[in-house]
């Protein structure tokens, strides 16, 4: 998943179209990589394709060992945002895989989101760890009317996230009830390789930063790689045959990037 991936970013519209690039990593060596660990890569790139053509919407594999003196185990994951129709789980992880050929190719490990997707490699053993960097965040225009409207968002979020928890999900969307004629919507999702006590773990840090980046506006999204956190003052998803959720058109923003 949410990651995020997924991904977060804020929506004036809700019919689906091409995903959107966001933001990616590159750990890059000066040297060039093992032809191993490179045919390692390339396949976990048709992993990709291949496994997100099954209808889901998170997973990840290990390709290569370690016990061929090579040392070319590749650990690899994609997540689509769960409210996302599996068509375009598909369509955003290829674009994700074509733009991340391109930005990283002598990336020992690399993570590239879109706005739906993100997708994930390393030649270090990630899954089931809380990985909170690289994150960036995204914020609208609108400034809240006072300083009481962030808590009341993150009691909201909180709440979004137990209902996550007690339905034993990676992610979980909801309508609230901002006041008698506004309402707002939150999104909160984790990689499909964290547990409960991880996915919660790292929500709740994403949560933290709200109040360093976007507590003064309305809606705003925060990103890591292994979980994200949305909120926002317009309905951003809607309900599929597939997902019982949505497939947004999204709109940027303004987007600032947060690697400490």
């Amino acid at each position: 998943m949410a990651m995020l991936l997924l991904l977060l970013v804020l929506i004036t519209s809700t019919s689906a179209q091409t995903p959107i690039y966001m933001y990616n990593f590159c750990n890059s060596t000066q040297k060039s990589l093992s032809t191993s660990y490179q045919s390692n890569v390339n396949n976990l790139f048709l992993w990709y394709n291949s496994d997100s053509a099954t209808g889901r919407e998170s997973n990840h594999t290990i390709l290569g060992n370690n016990n061929n003196g090579h040392d070319d185990v590749v650990y690899g994951s994609y997540d689509c945002r769960g409210d996302i129709a599996d068509q375009f789980c598909r369509f955003c992880i290829n674009s994700a895989i074509n733009e991340i050929t391109q930005r990283c190719p002598n990336g020992v490990s690399a993570v590239i989101w879109y706005d739906l997707c993100i997708i994930r490699y390393s030649n270090q053993n990630y899954f089931g760890k809380v990985v909170l960097t690289p994150s960036w965040n995204i914020s609208g225009s609108k400034s809240v009317k006072d300083s009481t409207e962030l808590g009341k968002a993150e009691d909201l979020m909180r709440s979004l996230m137990r209902k996550m928890t007690e339905e034993n999900r990676s992610w979980a969307t909801s309508e609230f009830n901002w006041s008698d004629t506004e309402k707002r919507y939150g999104l909160v999702q984790c990689s499909g390789d964290l547990n409960s006590d991880g996915c919660i773990e790292c929500l709740e840090t994403l949560l933290d930063k709200i109040r360093q980046c976007c507590g003064t506006k309305v809606t705003w999204a925060v990103v890591a790689p292994s979980c994200g956190i949305k909120f926002d003052d317009q309905k951003f998803y809607q309900l599929t045959e597939n997902t019982g959720s949505s497939s947004p058109v999204p709109n940027p923003g303004n987007i600032s990037y947060l690697t400490c």
